[in-house]
């Protein structure tokens, strides 16, 4: 990429140009064009600006989103036909316990318990009721006032009643999660699919096909679509879900995100297309949509000369980033370019002495892939890697 020149270096080439054309000298340059040179000088300063900006926002690895003046929103209303999906709410039902006809106002309001999977966050029951003498009649649904993963409550998990309320225990408990609530999507999320969008071409129901319906299902980062074995015109596809928005932080999807990508794959989420038309599971396929399956990777270095939490720190977050780009290929799904199914132990081993530095060193590196040591080991199917542990001897 050809360096934007400094304003500093415009008027130089400026002046340099005038003298030379007009063959005058340095004083009466000065007192002729000097005002002329740094008006142009600056002009140009924003053209060459202009110009590079135009330049990174033509391509999707470069653009900016709308936010910060840039065109990556358009290239994906034009190549997914939508924006970037925003953060969801939670809808859970929750069980009332009470006197009969108990009168339970809409706008009514609950906060979750310091021991629930998220303490403190605030939601609301939409709807009034009346307590019925039957307790399995007295469930109903609240949602989470904010949006994101930060909301998620689990079954079992109790909130409290943020007023007093006549007849009626202030303690609920979760019965049922209706719909998680997932985190907006990431810029880098919504620009890997635009790219996917034109590198993949559908191709009348392929493996790239499932792949490119799958990214209209909220908090998916990828997908692992293959036919199954013995059974002809059985599709598997198993999902990963982004990270924050997974049930274990691995990637492992929810069983609602699970059930959204069943929906995208089966029907076009477009209602501005005709229904006749929004079919797009091949007929006579029949489609199994699971979760991907994480292994294990535990990684022991031997003979540390330094080591404390900071060191143990880095070395954990580079290994887990390292790891996160290792996935299975797929043939016609995939870029042949942009392989990287298989884990090396050796790379693995630099990925330490790079976060060690030149004043730290180890004896001996070794990785572990399912409790088994390996040197090299590829990861298909729908099996991801995870770090589990670094161990010290």
């Amino acid at each position: 990429m050809t360096p934007i020149p400094t304003i500093s270096q415009i008027y130089n080439r400026l002046e340099a140009a005038f003298k030379s054309r007009l063959n005058i000298s340095d004083v009466e340059l000065k007192s002729v064009l000097d005002v002329f040179v740094a008006v142009l000088a600056g002009e140009f300063k924003l053209s060459y600006l202009y110009l590079s900006d135009i330049r990174n926002n033509i391509f999707p690895d470069t653009a900016q989103i709308a936010e910060e003046g840039g065109e990556l929103n358009r290239l994906g209303q034009i190549y997914l036909n939508r924006q970037p999906k925003p953060a969801t709410h939670g809808f859970y039902r929750v069980q009332f316990i009470g006197v009969e006809n108990s009168f339970l106002r809409s706008g009514l309001t609950l906060k979750s318990n310091d021991d629930s999977t998220n303490p403190g966050k605030m939601f609301i029951s939409e709807t009034e009721h009346y307590l019925s003498a039957t307790t399995n009649e007295n469930i109903f649904l609240i949602r989470s006032l904010e949006t994101g993963g930060k909301n998620i409550l689990k079954v079992d998990d109790e909130l409290t009643i943020t007023e007093p309320v006549i007849g009626v225990e202030n303690t609920v408990k979760i019965t049922e999660i209706v719909n998680l609530p997932i985190e907006s999507e990431s810029v880098d999320s919504y620009r890997q699919k635009i790219i996917d969008a034109i590198q993949l071409e559908p191709q009348g129901g392929s493996r790239t096909d499932y792949r490119l319906w799958s990214q209209d299902a909220q908090g998916v980062r990828k997908v692992y679509p293959y036919l199954k074995e013995n059974s002809a015109g059985t599709v598997q596809v198993f999902v990963e879900a982004n990270k924050e928005d997974s049930i274990d932080g691995k990637g492992t999807p929810s069983t609602y995100i699970l059930q959204e990508v069943k929906e995208v794959i089966l029907m076009d989420p477009d209602d501005t297309i005709d229904i006749n038309e929004r079919g797009r599971l091949p007929i006579q396929s029949i489609l199994e949509v699971l979760p991907i399956t994480l292994r294990p990777v535990d990684v022991q270095i031997l003979g540390l000369q330094q080591n404390n939490i900071e060191i143990d720190s880095l070395i954990k977050k580079n290994l887990e980033l390292f790891l996160f780009e290792i996935r299975p290929f797929i043939y016609g799904a995939d870029l042949q370019r942009n392989r990287n199914d298989i884990l090396y132990s050796g790379k693995l081993q630099n990925v330490v002495s790079d976060s060690l530095g030149n004043n730290n060193f180890f004896n001996e590196f070794k990785m572990f892939v399912d409790g088994q040591e390996e040197t090299k080991f590829t990861f298909s199917f729908s099996n991801i890697p995870f770090l589990r542990s670094v161990n010290y001897v």
